[in-house]
């Protein structure tokens, strides 16, 4: 019989699980955090199966930073959206 290869998301879970006592050592705001970023990793973990890659760490990271991304570019819109509805001159009221 041929070997079984683990698939890449059971990689991201043995990952995630690799670094289980470094969340647990996090305070809880940063474990909140953390788990965030895992769940990008795993969210993405379809399109990480088309790398051959021993370990997924790279991909975890890249797949995170794309969720990074996006947040920021939505965040950059809103800012951009609430700029253009503010009075022209409030920024001379603020300074004053």
């Amino acid at each position: 019989m041929g070997r079984t290869l683990t698939t890449f998301t059971q990689l991201v879970w043995q990952e995630i699980e690799s670094l289980r006592r470094y969340r647990r050592a996090l305070r809880q705001e940063d474990q909140q955090a953390l788990d965030a970023l895992f769940a990008a990793a795993r969210r993405h973990s379809s399109a990480g199966a088309y790398l051959a890659r021993e370990t997924p760490f790279e991909i975890m990271l890249l797949s995170m930073l794309i969720e990074q991304q996006k947040q920021l570019v939505a965040l950059t819109r809103k800012v951009a959206d609430l700029e253009t509805r503010l009075p022209a001159d409030l920024p001379a009221r603020v300074a004053s």
